[in-house]
């Protein structure tokens, strides 16, 4: 099999975490855009940094990559990043799972992340399926929302 073959195949990705999918290069922009203060000196230590040893460490790098995500506008460029780069690989479905709470419980409105996402998926390619999901670790009171069916903005 060539590489093109492979490339060329349609594919699905399921249960994907839209935050975990945040390349260094934007999370460094969107740091600077939004003046966020992250843990790592360049982007080459954030691609160190993926090379998770536990759970922790990529909990880490998720959350400080989440951190950087404040605005509409930032939640678009993440859906677009993350839709054009697979679009490229053939995805032709993606069942994306975006965690509310980690960013409500932040201050950031849901109807930002869920706008923003959404706004990213319409200019992309690819069929997205977009659920959302309860963060866990969060006490009871502080879980919000759940299964999202279709928040989509006209």
């Amino acid at each position: 099999m060539t590489d093109d073959f492979i490339t060329n195949l349609p594919k699905a990705e399921l249960h994907l975490h839209i935050e975990g999918s945040l390349e260094p290069e934007l999370m460094f922009a969107l740091a600077e855009r939004n003046k966020v203060a992250i843990p790592f000196k360049s982007v080459e230590d954030v691609r160190a940094a993926y090379s998770f040893t536990n759970l922790q460490t990529f909990l880490d790098i998720y959350y400080a990559g989440a951190a950087v995500l404040q605005t509409e506008e930032d939640f678009r460029d993440l859906a677009l990043a993350y839709f054009d780069r697979v679009a490229q690989d053939g995805v032709v479905h993606a069942e994306i799972f975006f965690d509310p709470q980690t960013h409500t419980h932040r201050g950031i409105p849901f109807d930002v992340v869920a706008r923003g996402l959404f706004a990213g998926d319409r200019r992309s390619t690819s069929q997205a399926r977009h659920v959302g999901r309860p963060h866990h670790e969060l006490p009871a009171p502080s879980r919000r929302g759940g299964r999202v069916q279709d928040v989509r903005a006209g």
